[in-house]
């Protein structure tokens, strides 16, 4: 073990402390039970989030209460790692994320409130780029890529053109990110989601029935699983696309998702293991004592935290069945 690893220790114990006040699988079972979005919050007065919940006026604000959950974690992580130059890069699909709402917003007419405060570039900077189409002042690819989708959208009005450039360049900063730093880690974790991504973008364009040539276009590069493979399942059948890929580590996920996804319509089995798939690949580094992993591992847990909230209190709030709730929750990281 290199001797710098060491460095970890202070920020890896912790963690461990924070690790303590996660919500468990009792607590959402507690949330998922209860007579409605009123009676889920109160479930959290018990927990680290008892004072956001007190400041709520209304269980339709809690979307506020999570922005701010993330964003503190995200800052005590980068304030207590020894490398926060480390933790950046997991900030930049926020970025990313708000860029898509704000060019959707200004050219879609798609309007929603769901911004992440977590990003690093200032949502008001952000605000201003897109709505005066002035970039000059975001960080250089995610100028490059707003000029892109500015011009591009102009011409073709292709609102697709929005996601497709923004993911190729998130991806292809967090490949290059992670060789640059040497991190075996970081790049497997970010493989995976390219390949998550490919998988879910070939079955989309699948059911819409669209052809090679467009899913060649919007394929993410440096995935571990090759374009080609995927190119030539465009039009194959179900049967077809689950046998080729049972020999990939996804094969599980492939069989259940891509199948309920085909056969029902819906994408939410596979949203569910995708994400769970990911828990699974952090779990693997979480007792490490002197490393990145149980940071990346604990940030990525609150991710969940959060989302496993928002699906619970949107569900009550809209009276979903406690059942069609409960087959939507993540695994908790614990």
């Amino acid at each position: 073990m290199p001797i710098d690893d060491t460095i970890y220790a202070y920020s890896v114990g912790r963690v461990r402390a924070l690790e303590t006040r996660l919500l468990d699988q009792g607590r959402f079972e507690r949330m998922i039970d209860a007579a409605s979005g009123e009676e889920a919050l109160k479930v959290l007065t018990e927990s680290d989030y008892a004072a956001a919940v007190t400041e709520l006026d209304d269980v339709h604000d809690f979307e506020y209460m999570l922005s701010a959950e993330l964003k503190n974690s995200f800052e005590l992580i980068r304030d207590i790692s020894p490398r926060p130059e480390m933790i950046a890069p997991l900030t930049l699909r926020y970025d990313v994320h708000n860029l898509k709402v704000l060019f959707k917003a200004k050219y879609l007419g798609v309007k929603t409130d769901l911004f992440f405060p977590v990003g690093s570039v200032d949502l008001n900077k952000l605000e201003f780029a897109v709505s005066e189409d002035d970039y000059r002042d975001l960080p250089g690819e995610l100028r490059q890529a707003a000029e892109s989708i500015n011009e591009d959208f102009l011409v073709n009005r292709d609102p697709q053109v929005i996601d497709l450039i923004l993911d190729q360049v998130l991806y292809k900063q967090l490949i290059i990110f992670a060789r640059e730093h040497n991190s075996i880690f970081l790049e497997g974790l970010f493989v995976r989601q390219i390949d998550l991504t490919n998988l879910k973008t070939l079955v989309r364009v699948k059911r819409m029935g669209l052809d090679r040539e467009f899913l060649k276009k919007v394929l993410l590069p440096q995935g571990s699983l090759p374009a080609d493979r995927l190119i030539s399942l465009i039009d194959e059948p179900l049967e077809s696309v689950i046998t080729a890929l049972n020999m990939s580590e996804y094969a599980s996920l492939v069989d259940e998702g891509v199948r309920e996804w085909l056969e029902k319509g819906t994408a939410s089995r596979f949203e569910k293991l995708t994400d769970d798939y990911i828990t699974g690949y952090l779990k693997k580094g979480k007792w490490k004592a002197f490393a990145l992993e149980p940071l990346v591992g604990y940030l990525w847990a609150k991710e969940i935290e959060v989302k496993n909230i928002r699906i619970v209190l949107v569900g009550k709030i809209n009276k979903l069945p406690a059942e069609a709730i409960r087959e939507r929750i993540r695994n908790v990281y614990l």
